[in-house]
């Protein structure tokens, strides 16, 4: 029973790790580098609008 846990929780850490590679390569091919890099520290930017949050100060 435990051989069975075992190489059933290799089965979903492989799986887990090729989805997150397919994403990284979905990702890089979708968007440009500067897109991914562009946005400051703690800044939020709505994307489709192109507006910023304000800032509650």
């Amino acid at each position: 029973m435990v051989l069975f846990m075992n190489w059933g929780a290799w089965a979903i850490a492989c799986a887990l790790a090729f989805w997150m590679l397919f994403d990284l390569v979905k990702t890089d091919r979708s968007f440009d580098e500067d897109y991914l890099l562009s946005s400051a520290e703690g800044e939020i930017v709505d994307s489709e609008v192109g507006e910023s949050a304000a800032r509650a100060e």
